[in-house]
C-alpha cells in the first residue's frame, strides 16, 4: 500500500465513498505522489508511446501547418500555446523546425506552455533552454495576463487524462461508480445515486442505452477546458490531438464497458483502482461534447480528422513533389507510417479543428470527411 492510497482511503473513512474523478484526480495530479508529479514515462522504458515517441517528424508537420495559419491571420504577433507538454519534446521538435525552415516566421513566433506541475515545468525548461524567453510558461490558463493572444491553441493527449465520471445502468435508473473500501479492506467500486444536476444535464444530451449493466464515463471537466480555451484566444486555431470518438459510437450498445483504462509498461487493463499514482489512468475522448461546448462559446467546428488525412493533407506539396525539404519524409519513412498507417495511429488518433475569427482552408483539411463528429 502506497502513500497516496493511504490519503485516499483517509479521506473515503472521514467522507464516505469517493466520485471517481476525485480518485483519478489524486492518482495523476496529486502533488507529491500523482503519476505526473514525475517525469512523463514515454517511450520504450516507460509506459505508453504518444506521437511524439516516433521521432521529430510529428512536430516538424504540425510546424508546417502552424505556418499556414499564421499566413491566414497575417497577424503581427502569432503564438503557439500548448498545453501537455509532457517534457516538451513536442515544442523542441516544432521550434527547431520553424527555426530552420523559416527563420522570419521564428522570429515573431512566441510559445506558451501551460504547465500546472513544478517537475513538468523543469524538465521542459531544460528541454528548452536554447530558446530562452522565447518560450514562457503558466501554470494554468488564467493566468495569461495582457491582451488576448492570436494563434494556435495546441494540444495532443491531453484530455484523454481528464478526471471523469463513471455511471452505470441499473433496472430502472441509472447510478454513478465510486470507489470505497470494502469487506475485505481493500479499494473497490461501489454505485450511489446521482446527486448533483450538472451530470445529470450531461446524461440527458448523450445517447445512452436503456441497458442494465451499461457503464461509461462522462468529462466534465473536458466541457469547462473547452469554454476556457474557446474565450483565450481573440483569433485562431484550436487544434486538439487525442484518441477518441464522437458520441453516437462512444456510447453505443456494443461498448459496455466503457473505455477507461490504465497503463503501466505498456500493458493495459481496467484495474484502474490498483495503485494508485502509480500507473497511468486514461479514458477516451468524447469529441461530440468538445464540438458542442465549444460552438456554444463561440468557436467554429473546421473538421474532425484522423492522423492519416490530416497529416497526409499537411505533407501533400512534399509527397506530389511540389517542394523539398532537407528534413522531410524521405529521411523519416518509418515515423510517416507510424503516424498515419492505419495499423499504427493512422486511424486511432484523431485531430479536432476549431477555429475563431479566422479562415479555414487549412492543408491538414483538404482530405477531411464533411462532418462526423455526432
Amino acid at each position: 500500500m502506497n502513500a497516496l492510497e493511504l490519503i485516499i482511503r483517509d479521506e473515503i473513512r472521514e467522507h464516505g465513498p469517493m466520485r471517481f474523478d476525485r480518485f483519478m484526480g489524486l492518482a495523476l495530479y496529486h502533488p507529491e505522489h500523482g503519476y505526473y508529479s514525475r517525469p512523463p514515462a514515454i517511450g520504450s522504458e516507460g509506459d505508453f508511446y504518444t506521437s511524439v515517441s516516433v521521432g521529430s517528424l510529428f512536430g516538424q508537420l504540425l510546424a508546417r501547418q502552424a505556418r499556414q495559419m499564421a499566413r491566414l491571420l497575417d497577424e503581427p504577433e502569432f503564438w503557439i500555446v500548448e498545453q501537455g507538454a509532457h517534457d516538451g519534446q513536442m515544442a523542441l521538435d516544432l521550434l527547431t523546425s520553424l527555426r530552420a525552415n523559416d527563420p522570419t516566421f521564428f522570429g515573431t513566433l512566441r510559445y506558451a506552455i501551460i504547465e500546472p506541475s513544478p517537475a513538468g515545468r523543469e524538465a521542459q525548461k531544460r528541454k528548452l533552454a536554447e530558446f530562452g524567453a522565447q518560450v514562457r510558461w503558466l501554470e494554468r490558463l488564467a493566468d495569461w495576463t495582457g491582451e488576448a493572444p492570436c494563434g494556435l491553441f495546441l494540444s495532443n493527449e491531453l484530455i484523454d487524462a481528464f478526471p471523469v465520471r463513471v455511471i452505470e445502468r441499473g433496472v430502472t435508473e441509472w447510478k454513478e461508480r465510486c470507489v470505497e473500501i470494502d469487506g475485505k479492506n481493500v479499494l473497490d467500486w461501489c454505485v450511489v445515486p446521482i446527486s448533483d444536476e450538472g451530470l445529470r444535464a450531461a446524461m440527458k444530451e448523450l445517447p445512452l442505452p436503456e441497458v442494465e449493466g451499461y457503464r461509461t464515463e462522462i468529462c466534465l471537466a473536458s466541457r469547462d477546458w473547452m469554454r476556457e480555451v474557446a474565450v483565450f484566444f481573440r483569433r485562431g486555431y484550436v487544434l486538439t490531438i487525442d484518441y477518441g470518438y464522437p458520441a453516437s459510437l462512444y456510447y453505443a450498445p456494443f461498448r459496455p464497458d466503457g473505455t477507461l483504462t490504465c497503463f503501466h509498461k505498456h500493458r493495459s487493463d481496467d484495474e484502474v483502482l490498483r495503485g494508485p499514482g502509480e500507473q497511468d489512468l486514461t479514458a477516451h475522448v468524447d469529441f461530440t461534447a468538445l464540438v458542442r461546448t465549444g460552438e456554444s462559446a463561440g468557436l467554429d467546428t473546421l473538421a474532425l480528422v484522423d492522423h492519416q488525412r490530416f497529416f497526409t493533407g499537411v505533407a501533400h506539396d512534399e509527397l506530389s513533389g511540389a517542394i523539398v525539404y532537407p528534413d522531410g519524409l524521405l529521411k523519416q519513412l518509418r515515423g510517416w507510417q507510424t503516424l498515419t498507417h492505419p495499423e499504427h495511429m493512422g486511424t486511432r488518433f484523431h485531430i479536432l479543428l476549431q477555429s475563431k475569427n479566422a479562415p479555414g482552408g487549412l492543408d491538414g483539411l483538404r482530405f477531411a470527411r464533411p462532418g462526423g463528429w455526432d
